[in-house]
């Protein structure tokens, strides 16, 4: 899918029509944490919104964001909730309408998930689901909808704290990487496994954000999502090499070419 090779991005169905019910995620009704949240990193605040563009070769195809959303209290810890969102532009939209959103909630001092939900809608694909991850009772559960709109429930066993595949990147950035080195992170899509990270060099990158010194990083193949390629494709991420490590280029090959998010810009709203 076309954006789902990128964002949530990082990363669907003909668009939900009124009375077509989604799923909800038990922690929506979660109220604002009252708590002073210990921050793992001092990027890592509420409101920092990351907009995308993004591009299907050279063609601007739509427009992505990612956004601290707030804090919440969840097994009486602070966790940041994330939320992404990815539509196509006017144009695309007349053919493939793409209306995607990921949400995340991350343990605020050491980044591990609680859970994820999940919607994308696709042209005529879509799919719906949400996870809980439960790693002091050892598993994880959920639900799941599909196109015809049938609802599945699943679990599953957890041998520790994981990551999705959107809190995924927000661990990568809080890491020190080197060129010439890689990493591993514990993530779970509906299974357990292994996301490889191979730092590559550094390189000048520029978009409507900006000019800066980036690191290049290549995902390995695992599973669906944000930082994952599909067989035999390649996934590239751009980090600017600064204390703030924003992805500034995602870029996937597709069926056919690229699709490449580009930042445009990095907001802070209180």
């Amino acid at each position: 899918m076309l954006f789902k090779a990128c964002i949530l991005l990082l990363l669907g169905c003909q668009p939900v029509r009124a009375g077509q019910a989604l799923l909800a995620h038990p922690y929506w009704d979660l109220p604002a944490s009252t708590a002073a949240v210990t921050q793992a990193e001092p990027w890592l605040v509420k409101g920092e919104t990351l907009e995308y563009n993004i591009y299907w070769g050279a063609i601007y195809v739509g427009k992505s964001f990612i956004r601290i959303e707030k804090a919440v209290d969840i097994s009486s810890r602070p966790a940041w909730h994330i939320v992404s969102e990815a539509r196509s532009g006017s144009f695309l939209a007349n053919f493939y309408k793409v209306d995607d959103r990921n949400e995340s909630w991350i343990d605020a001092s050491d980044l591990h998930s609680y859970g994820y939900y999940k919607k994308i809608s696709e042209g005529n694909y879509f799919f719906n689901e949400w996870v809980v991850f439960d790693a002091p009772a050892g598993k994880y559960y959920g639900s799941k909808m599909n196109g015809k709109r049938q609802v599945s429930s699943f679990e599953g066993q957890l041998e520790k704290p994981v990551n999705d595949v959107l809190s995924a990147m927000y661990r990568l950035r809080a890491m020190t990487i080197e060129p010439g080195t890689q990493v591993e992170l514990d993530v779970n899509t509906k299974r357990n496994w292994r996301l490889t990270i191979k730092a590559e060099k550094r390189e000048k990158i520029s978009t409507d954000y900006g000019k800066r010194n980036c690191l290049r990083l290549e995902p390995k193949l695992g599973d669906e999502g944000l930082f994952v390629a599909k067989a035999g494709k390649r996934m590239l991420v751009w980090i600017t090499d600064d204390s703030l490590k924003l992805p500034m280029i995602l870029k996937a090959e597709i069926f056919i070419g690229s699709v490449t998010a580009k930042l445009t810009k990095r907001t802070v709203t209180p």
